[in-house]
């Protein structure tokens, strides 16, 4: 299995589901769901130079192993003087759409996320990387995004997986649809949270890390699921696939993923040690010890992870069958102009 690609599976949208755009709002216990996430998201992705290092890295890792940044037909809309694209979560040192406003200088780049971006200009020398067409915010993804309705030619969200919990995820696309052209391209790229070919070892840690995401968020997305689910809200040309991501073995790109996951366990460490049921309080050498052996594991399973890539296009707001979209219906915030 390895890093190879599968076969491109192109879905039939308008074969068995209808094109209508029909997502309900979710918006129970926001405002406490929006504090664990906060506080959960601090915790995995610290902004710190250590985590800084971490997420560039595992950009320029997918990036090599799908050999490509973005994976919806999107190069020649991009390529237009005046073209807009929308990156959700871009995470605090936003390395895919600093990447991508390098590739594409016409369109203009926007991206959030609930931890402060490059600190908004105190990493002053961070800071002085970020491209003139690229803009970056703070703002919690529960709350609406603060943009026009119709404003991205592309959306793009990767890595959210531990954010979203499926009972949110209508309100999630109600958005990402309000935000996006009519005709305008969406793209998700998630990991699948459950590891394929697992030892003992490294199953009880993962199993670990799902019941703390549960406790503190709830049941979260599967990347697995999402072509589904654009399909049933109407979207066109839905197209998925994944690469896959060997732990500790597979050459270099194996050895890339261990020191990717091996950061983010030393981060979660003293969170999920409870869950391990190692007895007593966290101790950091005990909890490395167990790392260790899991990573070894990895190499005699032959451990990988899924990550998977799906994209579709939002038909014309009345839809190609004559059905309109539903509107917002939360209290409209200030939008920001792009």
């Amino acid at each position: 299995m390895g890093n190879q690609i599968s076969k491109r599976r192109r879905h039939d949208s308008n074969s068995s589901t209808s094109s209508t755009l029909t997502v309900s709002d979710s918006l129970q216990n926001g405002s406490s769901l929006s504090t664990n996430v906060f506080k959960f998201t601090q915790e995995f992705y610290p902004h710190s130079p250590t985590e800084a290092t971490r997420q560039q890295g595992e950009h320029y890792l997918l990036k090599h192993i799908f050999q490509s940044s973005h994976f919806a037909p999107v190069d020649d809309i991009l390529n237009k003087p005046d073209s807009k694209a929308l990156d959700i979560g871009c995470g605090a040192h936003a390395s895919w759409i600093l990447d991508m406003a390098n590739d594409f200088p016409n369109c203009t780049f926007s991206g959030f996320d609930i931890i402060e971006p490059f600190s908004l200009g105190s990493d002053t020398i961070l800071s002085t990387h970020i491209p003139k067409n690229c803009q970056l915010i703070q703002h919690d993804v529960y709350e609406e995004f603060p943009y026009n309705d119709k404003t991205f030619d592309f959306v793009h969200q990767r890595g959210m997986q531990l954010v979203y919990p499926i009972d949110r995820m209508a309100d999630m696309f109600h958005q990402i649809l309000r935000v996006t052209k009519d005709g305008g391209w969406i793209e998700f790229v998630e990991l699948d949270i459950v590891p394929k070919r697992a030892g003992p070892i490294f199953t009880k840690i993962n199993s670990a890390v799902k019941t703390l995401l549960r406790d503190t968020i709830g049941k979260t997305m599967e990347g697995s699921s999402m072509a589904k689910r654009m399909e049933e809200i109407g979207l066109l040309d839905v197209t998925s696939d994944y690469g896959s991501l060997p732990v500790c073995w597979g050459g270099y790109v194996g050895k890339l993923v261990y020191e990717d996951m091996l950061v983010i366990f030393k981060h979660i460490g003293p969170v999920v040690y409870e869950y391990l049921e190692l007895g007593g309080e966290y101790n950091p050498e005990a909890y490395e010890a167990l790392l260790d052996s899991a990573f070894d594991e990895c190499v005699e399973y032959q451990t990988f992870f899924n990550s998977q890539w799906i994209y579709g296009r939002k038909p014309p707001t009345e839809g190609e069958n004559g059905s309109a979209l539903l509107s917002p219906t939360r209290k409209k915030k200030k939008d920001i102009q792009i």
